[in-house]
């Protein structure tokens, strides 16, 4: 179908249709109906199902979910500015790429009306916009200076970005010319800086959580660094250990919210506020400098109370749970950990960035706790060079949850999913007795820019026996040796920090492959590949000395999938727990992951011919959401 053809279509259903549209402001939402003869009707919502992100100083993006009928209803404050722009697209993109990007475009009609919206995609070069062969944009409202509209979750159309509850790309832009799709097509148009941006976000995300508790009880702690230069190093952590303020360390509270104080903002990587796990009359050195030359009695402040990394804003604790703090048996010394990444080995930083931790007096009914699930922070593990997505998976297994856990289980309502630079998709799964269950948490188009701690709509349920794998997919395209698990943000990390209640014990259920398994891996490549290595070497310099193949590649990951592992079922003291050897435990057998993505679309024949603007290169099993290009970092 034309354009024009289509117009003339759009123009006579508007004859018929009176349209329904919506405004989110606050906590009304008004729906008004009729063309000629508007009312307006205001239903009460909660705030909580609000959500909003601020697209420039003055444009509004706000949203809210219809779970039920599985639709997004979008709403955009000050786009025309009253005229003075001729068109506003809003949309998505896979990765944040401008190509193939989903736009929903507004046009201002003849003589100024507001009245046309079109479901378009850009080209691979960005230098066209396409019309859709199906148009899923479905207008609510438009005006001289906002608009209204709704999607769907899964319109099934390849044309289309389906809208899930990973990781999104926000596409804006308007501009001061007319637009013409006469031939289905229009020329991108040129538009300032100042009109076009690209923001992450989760648009399919849990209702806010608010603080019941009055603001007159809630009291505040907060730990800063004191203005500290900072190396003009690559990577450093810097650490400050502080002593509780006597009216906390007396009685217990709970932390029902801790949010990040950043001073830095293109240097601070990530960080955390850890407990000192030791016997509450145990006095800790004061200190804030270099962790690496933190005294040694601070090394036992291990627990992790709060953590923030790039992208992520305020967590709020659900309504029945708090994190305690202080009080009876609680060492009264915290220590602060950020992460500063200096690529740029820039000069001068000074630096008081930390976390601000809103408390409660009377508690809640459980103490909540964090737990760490992925893999191990060690170059035991490495992603060859060359790789589109090349899988890792760090395992809890169910010998430890069977050892750990209380017999009513755990309730899993946080996860903040965390790699470095290479990071492309994570995901934890949930088995038991073998079967797979719903899983924990997922985003299929990861960004490391973008690591919130977010709130599940779905809680599991964890019992003892459960087992959890966290499998994180790096892009090492453009790379010309190995990476490797670490500290630094050169090396590879692959977490899930879980924030759930009833508090227990357990601190890490992480894992890596066995010693023995790696002694005979590079042992095999020695003798068998006639690699330059030593098997009881340095672990970095054998996976540095390989001469990296497609072949080598596919056998270290299923060397991976296959072979024993070292698993640290932890205390918060660092020490395991008793009843298993966790050197040498087995794997969690599993099939491979399941695609969330299109699972239940059949797309139409007629567009069997268009690349899905999702897809891109493919993983070892076969799912396709790659970006086809990756530049280094």
């Amino acid at each position: 179908m034309t354009f024009i053809k289509w117009q003339q279509q759009r123009q006579a259903e508007r004859k018929m249709w009176h349209p329904t549209w919506i405004v989110l402001t606050g906590a009304v939402l008004l729906i008004v109906t009729g063309v000629t003869h508007q009312s307006v009707s205001c239903f009460n919502i909660s705030a909580t199902q609000i959500h909003t992100l601020r697209l420039d100083h003055n444009l509004k993006l706000t949203w809210m979910m219809d779970w039920y009928k599985k639709e997004v209803l979008f709403h955009v404050q000050n786009t025309f500015l009253h005229g003075r722009y001729k068109f506003f697209a809003l949309g998505f993109s896979p990765r944040g790429e401008l190509k193939r990007t989903d736009l929903c475009v507004f046009l201002t009609g003849a003589g100024g009306a507001f009245s046309q919206a079109l479901d378009t995609y850009t080209s691979r070069d960005f230098n066209r916009i396409y019309v859709d062969s199906e148009q899923n944009c479905e207008v609510m409202r438009i005006d001289e200076n906002s608009v209204a509209f709704r999607r769907k979750f899964d319109s099934c159309d390849p044309q289309d970005v389906s809208i899930h509850g990973g990781t999104m790309y926000v596409v804006w832009l308007r501009g001061k010319t007319e637009l013409n799709f006469g031939k289905n097509w229009t020329v991108m148009p040129t538009v300032g800086k100042a009109d076009q941006g690209v923001l992450p976000v989760q648009i399919l995300r849990a209702d806010a959580i608010t603080i019941p508790e009055a603001k007159s009880v809630v009291k505040r702690v907060e730990i800063l660094l004191d203005k500290a230069k900072i190396p003009a190093e690559e990577t450093t952590y810097w650490c400050k250990v502080q002593r509780l303020d006597d009216w906390l360390a007396k009685k217990k509270h709970h932390i029902v919210q801790f949010e990040p104080v950043i001073s830095h903002e293109h240097v601070v990587h990530h960080m955390e506020v850890f407990q000192c796990v030791v016997d509450p009359g145990v006095k800790i050195p004061l200190y804030e400098g270099n962790c690496a030359q933190m005294p040694a009695e601070a090394k036992i402040c291990n627990k992790v109370m709060a953590l923030w990394a790039m992208g992520a804003g305020p967590f709020t604790y659900p309504h029945e749970t708090g994190l305690p703090i202080g009080g009876e048996g609680f060492n009264p010394y915290i220590r602060l950990e950020v992460h500063f990444n200096n690529p740029d080995m820039k000069k001068g930083i000074v630096d008081s960035s930390g976390m601000r931790i809103n408390v409660v007096s009377k508690l809640r009914k459980y103490d909540a706790a964090i737990m760490e699930l992925g893999l191990e922070y060690t170059d035991k593990m490495a992603i060859p060079p060359g790789q589109v997505a090349f899988p890792l998976t760090g395992y809890c297994i169910a010998e430890c949850t069977k050892v750990a856990l209380p017999s009513g289980g755990i309730h899993i309502f946080g996860s903040q999913l965390h790699t470095h630079l290479r990071g492309v998709r994570v995901l934890t799964r949930h088995f038991r007795k073998g079967v797979e269950l719903p899983e924990v948490n997922r985003d299929d188009f990861y960004s490391h820019h973008y690591q919130e701690i977010r709130q599940l709509r779905y809680r599991p349920k964890v019992l003892p026996g459960d087992a959890l794998m966290t499998t994180c997919y790096y892009d090492t395209r453009g790379y010309e040796t190995a990476t490797l698990g670490g500290f630094s943000i050169s090396d590879e990390m692959c977490v899930n920090y879980i924030h759930y209640f009833p508090a227990t014990e357990l601190e890490l259920c992480k894992s890596a492959i066995s010693e023995k398994s790696l002694y005979n891996y590079f042992k095999y490549m020695k003798e068998v590949e006639k690699q330059s290595m030593t098997p009881g070497g340095a672990r970095s310099d054998n996976y540095h000395s390989i001469h990296w193949t497609k072949t080598r590649s596919d056998q270290l990951f299923e060397y991976y999938l296959e072979e024993p592992l070292s698993m640290q079922c932890n205390r918060s003291d660092g020490f395991r727990f008793e009843g298993y050897d966790w050197e040498g435990a087995p794997i969690t057998e599993f099939n491979p992951p399941r695609s969330t993505l299109r699972a239940n679309c059949d797309i139409p024949p007629e567009l069997h011919w268009f690349k899905p603007l999702e897809m891109g290169h493919c993983d070892v099993f076969g799912e396709c959401i790659y970006e086809d290009e990756k530049i280094k970092e």
